[in-house]
């Protein structure tokens, strides 16, 4: 016997289970462990370096400052385009000079995974340019996953030209692609 049939204005059946199929996924919805995939990983952008080959090495202060446009604009980019949220830049900054290196990042032993969760990071992304003349560089990107030490993107871009113009192109690039190879 159909309880539901006898009591005019009643909900039909296929409301109660529609009814009940939201109810149990606003419950997932709000469950801490579906929150806590729902955030997007943080992502610790190292200080972006160069490595200078040039039998004339360019003007450091340049390079300097250009490095560290380079390193704000890929961090703000990548937190813009929703790829990763992305640790602030400072926070960043203080953790690595309070490392006192003496090295490059990229051949500093692992040091990056150290750095990351300094900041409380779950990726970390290396970076650095590489100068073989005046015309030819290469950006070099390395984003590696902090939990399981394992390196999950490796790429390099070539660019011509030793000016901002040209950095900010290749990063402009580099940030693209990285959204597309995460599928963001």
């Amino acid at each position: 016997m159909n309880i539901l049939k006898y009591y005019p204005g009643s909900i039909e059946r296929p409301k109660i289970i529609q009814l009940a199929a939201f109810m149990a996924m606003i419950a997932c919805i709000l469950s801490p462990a579906a929150s806590k995939a729902a955030q997007r990983e943080r992502l610790v952008v190292l200080p972006f370096e160069i490595v200078d080959n040039t039998p004339v090495p360019g003007d450091d202060t340049r390079h300097r400052k250009m490095l560290e446009k380079i390193t704000g604009f890929i961090g703000e980019t990548i937190e813009n385009e929703g790829i990763f949220d992305v640790v602030p830049q400072q926070q960043v900054n203080d953790a690595v000079n309070a490392a006192r290196l003496g090295t490059y990042i990229h051949t500093c032993n692992h040091c990056e995974y150290n750095l990351a969760e300094m900041v409380e990071g779950d990726k970390v992304m290396i970076g650095w340019i590489y100068k073989m003349s005046m015309l030819i560089l290469t950006m070099h990107i390395e984003v590696k996953d902090v939990e399981s030490k394992k390196t999950v993107i490796s790429k390099a871009y070539d660019f011509r030209g030793d000016n901002e113009k040209a950095w900010l192109r290749a990063a402009s690039y580099m940030v693209r692609d990285l959204g597309e190879m995460l599928g963001k």
